[in-house]
């Protein structure tokens, strides 16, 4: 009872810094902040906030934190904008996004998608933060239940789901996984601590990043295709045909969507170093196994959008467990807000939800205005920025090849990079052309490292026993999932071959 009105008296707190002026100011210009860096390709939460820190040095800690929250949940939705219209992911999350949203906004059905995701960003959102609200007394244990043999196995399972997530044969999927994880091999070893396969490169010690292999894989390579074809992202024949209000309520007929991939948004956001586009990728991945229009995914289906962009918004919730209860961060941009506690002389950890839970509040508060605000602005300008996709491709390749070279030399002014992102251009225009699903590679890609060193770490744990693999509860139950995933596809592509028979 003691800490439920500790909690109550902290929200008080919070909500009274809110409405005291001009504090509210700071959650709309941190908003508009998130929504811009969002917007722009290679900034991301995790720069932002690292510029913003020593700007809050001298404010109040409420106030500093409700700057922070608002500009992490403005740069969510930003980077769904240009995922929908340009097929430009502003961060890895939003690379899940376009793969349903920029189809439709090919056929004329931009509004739609940016109605849907504006929706269920704010919904996921909201599901996320109400979630750690009421996990506040318990948050520790739940964050504890994860160690390096969970990890390995949820990395397990979203590698294998990613094989058969494609569209095309499960063995070119399994192909593509492969490749995307073996990138990720380039670089020291984590374990070891020894560069590997870098061939004399210095570029190649740290390492391919994330961003180029996804502006390159799809941003790029959609940019060359349609200057080849020297149409506009908008399909010849297709007209604007879905409005703002279609993807409002495609959002809520598919409510089951919504919740399922919130649900699992907030589980693989408490996964310290899982991270947003783990989290996006297995709630689209989920949902196209379950849809019994599996084909449809990736063609322009509605539920792709919400999937992904529910999840993406709802991570933050769960991404805040282990940082405030364990001071361990859930994501990059949470990395980075543990900076902003050390400068205003808090650590995270128990006492901070102890001594400085009015600070906790604020931010959580300050995450919900800005996530709701920013929805809000998408629903207003849907109408004007779905115009854009209907601009001669000739003056905007070049204008998104520029934007997305930049995003990607600001991140670590590495030219290489650049280099990089123009070859995994060339890569995904391949991939394209011959019909070759890119997803498992970006799976493959993000998932592998996680595997890899929980992998090694588990095996530190248990003195080289492979027996802590199956002997936990949480493991057994990840694996049974693995198990369970395979035989339906099986089972799946068994039933369709012989329907294709019964036709002869």
């Amino acid at each position: 009872m003691l800490l439920i009105l500790m909690v109550v008296e902290s929200a008080l707190t919070a909500i009274d810094v809110i409405l005291t002026w001009p504090n509210l100011l700071y959650i709309i210009a941190g908003t508009l902040l998130g929504l811009f860096v969002g917007i722009i390709p290679g900034l991301g939460g995790p720069i932002a906030i690292a510029l913003l820190i020593p700007l809050t040095f001298t404010m109040d800690s409420n106030v500093a934190f409700l700057l922070l929250g608002a500009t992490i949940g403005g740069q969510n939705f930003g980077g769904s904008i240009t995922a929908i219209l340009l097929n430009v992911p502003g961060s890895g999350p939003n690379a899940a996004t376009l793969l349903d949203g920029y189809p439709m906004t090919q056929k004329g059905e931009g509004n739609k998608a940016i109605g849907a995701s504006a929706v269920s960003s704010a919904t996921g959102a909201l599901f996320g933060l109400f979630v750690l609200i009421l996990l506040i007394p318990v948050m520790q244990s739940v964050v504890l239940a994860f160690g390096p043999v969970e990890f390995f196995w949820l990395a397990i399972i979203g590698i294998t789901v990613g094989a058969f997530a494609g569209r095309g044969s499960v063995v070119a999927g399994i192909a593509t996984g492969f490749f995307g994880f073996v990138l990720t091999t380039h670089g020291f070893n984590l374990v070891t601590g020894s560069p590997r396969f870098y061939f004399g490169s210095g570029y190649l010690t740290s390492g391919f990043s994330l961003l180029p292999l996804i502006l390159g894989l799809f941003a790029i390579a959609e940019m060359i295709n349609l200057s080849a074809r020297k149409t506009s992202i908008v399909r010849e024949g297709y007209e604007q045909s879905a409005t703002l209000i279609d993807g409002i309520k495609a959002t809520f007929e598919n409510w089951k969507t919504l919740l399922r991939s919130s649900v699992l948004g907030v589980l693989i956001g408490a996964v310290p170093a899982a991270g947003g586009t783990v989290a996006t990728f297995m709630a689209y991945i989920l949902e196209k196994r379950l849809a019994s229009d599996s084909d449809s995914f990736g063609e322009g289906n509605v539920r792709g959008v919400i999937a992904s962009e529910s999840a993406n918004d709802a991570k933050d919730g769960g991404a805040l467990m282990p940082t405030l209860a364990l001071g361990i961060p859930g994501s990059a941009v949470m990395a980075v807000l543990l900076g902003g506690f050390t400068i205003h002389g808090m650590t995270a950890g128990p006492l901070l939800l102890i001594e400085n839970m009015d600070v906790v509040f604020s931010l959580i508060f300050a995450l919900i205005i800005s996530n709701l605000l920013t929805s809000a602005i998408g629903l207003v300008a849907s109408d004007q920025l779905a115009k854009v996709a209907r601009a001669p491709i000739e003056y905007l390749a070049p204008a998104i090849v520029v934007l997305s070279l930049v995003g990607v030399y600001s991140t670590n002014l590495q030219y290489m990079d650049v280099v990089a992102t123009l070859v995994f251009g060339l890569i995904g225009y391949v991939m394209l052309r011959y019909s070759i699903s890119r997803i498992p590679m970006i799976i493959g890609f993000v998932l592998g490292p996680i595997g890899e060193d929980s992998f090694f770490q588990a095996l530190q744990i248990s003195r080289g026993s492979y027996a802590i693999f199956f002997t936990r509860p949480i493991p057994i139950i990840f694996f049974s999932i693995i198990a369970l995933v395979v035989l339906y596809t099986l089972l799946k592509n068994q039933r369709g071959s012989l329907s294709l028979l019964d036709r002869f």
